[in-house]
């Protein structure tokens, strides 16, 4: 009986001077198209090699060697052994072997990874019956994991991102259905509900870049919408400072707390769940002792960031301070329309850009529109 790490394939048998011929021959031949098993071990005798093939393409490889009767070789049956250094590059190379006919532009070309958790996007797939996308989206979830040993867990987005809490529906599409998990960023480390808090891993460069910023000992920070913490952690990981960091989602808030103490900066956070705007209100003790004070402000919330410059032009000081605002924003010229729209609500709260540090497209966001970053000097 054969254990459970081998499977019965055809092989061809070859001289050894004649194995990187033959390789490059069906390399030529087919492309990409996956003739040899490498996922499974070449065997080696004397003077011999065993190379093992896709018993699919059997075939295809019998009717080339009978046009090519130069080549010494010997097909037999043996029991394959999974090679364990072996790793798919993508999850369109899996599925090759699994829907080889299932039309390729549909098959996703990025997921999300957080932790041991990836969140896919399905293109429309209404043409189709509802038992074959489910086949399809099962096979690439499966895929996923197969060329991303580390995934326990793979969820499907169902829906976009709505509420007041940042929140998207997700579905089980394979593995197991937990969507808590600890995601590594930056040498950081945050505990995460993918169902009960917003994060995303697309967010990791422009975290470093902030977290990298030249950074005044001492300064007070607001993050105004912190999440579980992902800028503000990374910044007092590196700076000398005070971050108030904000957020509104009681279960982000509880996630924020653990992850501020998972890296160690207790001294350097000051946690609240809290709608910014409610600093605004009078009698609120913590607006009132920030008023004015605020060195810098994070303003990652891009769909709404400008509807809480009044919050922030309130906690800076009255010289002014730096904002680290986010922004979608209409395509063609997105940078130029993002820096006008800030300074027209900067202007009506009686402040103005000194200096755009700097002013980048993040990532597209939409056929229509990008994701702007703006680092800016602001003073009154």
């Amino acid at each position: 009986m054969m254990s459970s790490n081998q499977q019965e394939i055809p092989f061809i048998k070859l001289n050894k001077e004649e194995v990187q011929n033959f390789i490059d021959l069906i390399h030529k031949q087919y492309g990409s198209k996956p003739i040899i098993e490498y996922r499974y071990n070449f065997i080696k005798e004397t003077s011999k090699v065993l190379i093992p093939l896709n018993q699919k393409y059997f075939n295809e490889i019998k009717s080339l060697l009978e046009e090519m009767p130069s080549i010494d070789h010997k097909i037999i049956y043996g029991n394959a052994t999974i090679n364990p250094k072996f790793k798919y590059k993508t999850i369109a190379d899996v599925l090759k072997e699994d829907l080889p006919n299932w039309p390729s532009h549909l098959i996703p070309k990025s997921y999300d990874i957080i932790g041991s958790i990836a969140i896919v996007e399905f293109a429309n797939l209404n043409n189709f019956s509802k038992r074959k996308k489910l086949l399809f989206k099962k096979c690439v979830a499966k895929a996923i994991t197969i060329v991303n040993r580390s995934i326990n867990s793979v969820y499907e987005k169902v829906s976009q991102i709505q509420g007041k809490y940042r929140l998207r529906k997700l579905k089980l599409l394979y593995g197991i259905d937990n969507p808590e998990t600890i995601h590594k960023e930056n040498y950081a480390i945050f505990k995460i509900n993918v169902k009960k808090a917003y994060f995303t891993p697309r967010l990791v460069n422009e975290r470093k870049k902030i977290a990298n910023t030249p950074i005044d000992i001492g300064e007070l920070i607001v993050d105004m919408f912190a999440g579980v913490g992902p800028f503000s952690i990374q910044i007092a990981m590196k700076h000398n400072v005070k971050i108030y960091a904000f957020d509104i989602n009681t279960d982000a808030y509880r996630y924020l707390k653990e992850n501020i103490s998972l890296n160690q900066v207790e001294s350097k956070i000051f946690p609240y769940n809290i709608d910014s705007k409610k600093l605004l209100e009078s009698g609120n003790q913590l607006g009132t002792s920030l008023k004015g004070k605020i060195d810098r402000i994070i303003m990652n919330l891009p769909e709404k960031s400008l509807e809480f410059l009044d919050v922030a032009c309130f906690l800076l000081k009255k010289k002014g301070g730096i904002i680290h605002n986010y922004q979608f924003s209409p395509k063609p010229n997105s940078i130029e329309l993002a820096i006008e729209k800030l300074n027209q609500h900067l202007t009506h709260y009686q402040y103005q850009i000194k200096k755009i540090i700097r002013a980048e497209i993040v990532k597209s966001y939409s056929p229509s529109s990008e994701l702007i970053s703006l680092d800016i000097k602001v003073t009154s």
